[in-house]
């Protein structure tokens, strides 16, 4: 007889509110609160379940898995999601498969040789927001609450900006990747700028849809191609003249395709349909 499990979630109404298992993949370390956790996994489409010694999740696509080899890559997906250039979770980490089609209830191990994570430290601006004065302390534990919920969702939507286009999309994630460069060049920057336009052809409706001025895209593509305007730090070393009247700098191109990126990558977000 096939055990069956049921889970209801007021953080996942993605699932309809009550999910039966078949699979579950253990989280065996992370360093997000449960319902941090919970809300990112449930944008991705999957459940939190609680499942000791460690939590759990699982969804439709998961339950509708063969084996659990073809569980646990879908389980590494999502780690590298967590753990990649979207950068949400270094500490997220998988642990067994768990078997719920058994009773009781069997794990399965995977052993993996770990890739080195290289971690990129970023800094978010907070602004300190202070209550009115004469709030009595019923109404200022209100406003704390209120305060507290505010600044969480604002946190929420900040790593979901980065965590949705690299998991539904790969080169959002790589666009990621390559904009969590320590030190860009012309190369990665126009690797970047090709990565959201594509084809050479789809050039002029990229430009229009993002905002790119063709006086600025010559600015932009002076910079990164040309030695005669950056040095070394081009992609080219012909010696060319500029294009433009006014070339940008390094730090003008890398902040123009950082302005790009940020509108791309919002706009696989909201148009995302996996």
């Amino acid at each position: 007889m096939v055990k069956e499990k049921f889970v209801t979630s007021a953080l996942s109404p993605a699932t309809g509110g009550a999910l039966q298992l078949k699979w579950a993949i253990e989280v065996q370390s992370t360093q997000l609160e449960r319902r941090n956790l919970a809300d990112l996994l449930n944008r991705l489409g999957f459940e939190l379940i609680e499942e000791s010694p460690h939590v759990a999740f699982s969804s439709p696509g998961i339950n509708g898995c063969a084996t659990a080899a073809a569980v646990y890559e879908i389980g590494k997906k999502v780690r590298s999601s967590f753990v990649g250039p979207a950068s949400i979770d270094t500490a997220f980490a998988l642990g067994s498969v768990i078997d719920y089609s058994k009773n009781p209830a069997s794990r399965h191990a995977f052993l993996e040789v770990q890739e080195a994570i290289h971690l990129h430290e970023t800094c978010d601006a907070t602004l300190t927001v202070s209550p009115r004065p004469g709030l009595s302390e019923e109404e200022l534990n209100v406003w704390r609450e209120k305060q507290e919920e505010a600044e969480y969702q604002a946190r929420l939507d900040s790593q979901l900006s980065k965590l949705e286009p690299a998991y539904f999309n790969p080169k959002a994630a790589r666009v990621l990747e390559l904009l969590a460069v320590e030190s860009h060049s012309g190369e990665t920057l126009y690797k970047i700028y090709e990565l959201m336009r594509g084809s050479r052809a789809n050039a002029t409706a990229f430009g229009q849809q993002f905002g790119i001025t063709d006086n600025n895209f010559r600015r932009f593509s002076d910079a990164v191609h040309l030695d005669s305007v950056t040095g070394d730090w081009a992609r080219h070393a012909h010696g060319e003249a500029a294009k433009s009247g006014n070339p940008m700098t390094k730090e003008e191109a890398e902040s123009f395709v950082r302005a790009i990126a940020h509108r791309w990558l919002e706009h696989i977000r909201a148009t995302r349909t996996v």
